[in-house]
C-alpha cells in the first residue's frame, strides 16, 4: 500500500506553482543570491585557496565566485525556459518524477559547465585542484553543486507551496463571505482536491477548455473565472444533484439564472440576464434535457 501511494505521488502532475513563469524567475534569482552569499561567507571546499594568482583579494574572490554563480544560473535559466515552454503544451505533462529528474539533469549540466571552466583555468595555471583528472573534477563539481543548491532549491519549493496554499485558503474564505444561508456548490479538480466553492445563485456557467474547465461566477458584482483541470464529463458527475445542466458539448449552465430561451432559425440560445455575459448555445444533443428541466411537464 505505501508503495502504491508513493508511485501515485511521483507520477501525478507536478504542482502548478512549480511551473509558473513568475515563480521560475524568483527561484533562479533567489538561488543565485543564496549561492553568492553562501560561497563568500563560508568559502566551502576551501575554494578561497584554489586561486594561485598573487594579490588575490576578497573583492576579487567575490567577483570570481559571482562569475561562477552567474555561469551556473545561465544554465538553470535556459533549463527553466525550456521547462516552461514544454509545460504549456497540452500533450506534455510534467509529473513530480519528471520534475525531480529535470533538476538532476540541471545539476549534471552545471557540473559539466564548472568542470570545463576548471580545466581551462587550470591549464592557465591560475587554479589548483586536488586532481586534474576530468572525471574526478566532474564528480567533485557535481557534489559541490548539489551541496550548495540543495538548500535554496528546497526553500524555494517550500515557499511556493506555502504561498499557494495560503492563497487558496484566502480565496476559499473570500468566496464564502456572504454565502451563509445559501447553498454552496463545490468544485474539485481531477485529483479530488477542493479548489472552489461558490453560492449557487452566483454561479453562471461552465465552459470547456481542452482538459480544463473555466468556471464563470459573480463576486461582489464583478465577473470572475476560475480555471480547473478536469473534464466536462467528470464535472457533470460532480454536479449531478444540482440545477447546473449540460446544454452543449462545451457548456454547462445554471438553469436557475436563465432569463430568456431564444430560438434563431435552427439554433437555440440561453440568456442569463447578466451584463457582459454572452449567450449560451444549446446543441441538439442536449436540447431535450434542457427543455425538460426548464419546462417540466406535470403529469
Amino acid at each position: 500500500m505505501p508503495n502504491t501511494i508513493y508511485t501515485s505521488v511521483l507520477f501525478s502532475k507536478a504542482p502548478k506553482y512549480l511551473l509558473e513563469k513568475r515563480n521560475q524567475i524568483i527561484m533562479v534569482l533567489f538561488v543565485s543570491i543564496f549561492a553568492i552569499v553562501f560561497i563568500n561567507i563560508f568559502k566551502p571546499f576551501s575554494s578561497d585557496q584554489w586561486i594561485t594568482a598573487k594579490g588575490f583579494t576578497a573583492t576579487m574572490y567575490f567577483v570570481w565566485s559571482s562569475f561562477l554563480v552567474l555561469l551556473g544560473m545561465i544554465v538553470v535559466a535556459i533549463s527553466r525556459v525550456i521547462m516552461y515552454k514544454y509545460s504549456l503544451k497540452p500533450t506534455h505533462k510534467i509529473t513530480n518524477i519528471k520534475y525531480i529528474i529535470w533538476i538532476f539533469v540541471e545539476l549534471l549540466l552545471l557540473a559539466g559547465a564548472f568542470t570545463i571552466l576548471a580545466i581551462i583555468t587550470t591549464r592557465r595555471g591560475n587554479i589548483i585542484l586536488n586532481s586534474y583528472d576530468p572525471l574526478i573534477i566532474y564528480i567533485q563539481a557535481l557534489k559541490n553543486t548539489a551541496f550548495i543548491l540543495f538548500v535554496p532549491y528546497l526553500i524555494s519549493i517550500l515557499y511556493f507551496s506555502y504561498k499557494e496554499k495560503t492563497a487558496k485558503l484566502k480565496e476559499l474564505m473570500n468566496e464564502n463571505i456572504g454565502f451563509k444561508g445559501s447553498s454552496l456548490i463545490s468544485f474539485r479538480d481531477e485529483r479530488g482536491v477542493l479548489q472552489l466553492s461558490v453560492a449557487k445563485e452566483n454561479l453562471l456557467y461552465i465552459e470547456s477548455a481542452d482538459n480544463y474547465i473555466c468556471i464563470w461566477y459573480m463576486k461582489n458584482e464583478m465577473l470572475k473565472k476560475q480555471l480547473l483541470r478536469i473534464t466536462m464529463k467528470e464535472i457533470c458527475e460532480q454536479l449531478a444533484d444540482t440545477n447546473l445542466v449540460r446544454c452543449h458539448r462545451s457548456y454547462i449552465v445554471n438553469l436557475d439564472l436563465v432569463k430568456v430561451m431564444r430560438r434563431e432559425k435552427e439554433n437555440m440560445f440561453l440568456e442569463l440576464g447578466v451584463p457582459n455575459i454572452k449567450e449560451i448555445p444549446i446543441s441538439k444533443t442536449y436540447g431535450e434535457q434542457v427543455l425538460r428541466r426548464l419546462m417540466p411537464i406535470d403529469r
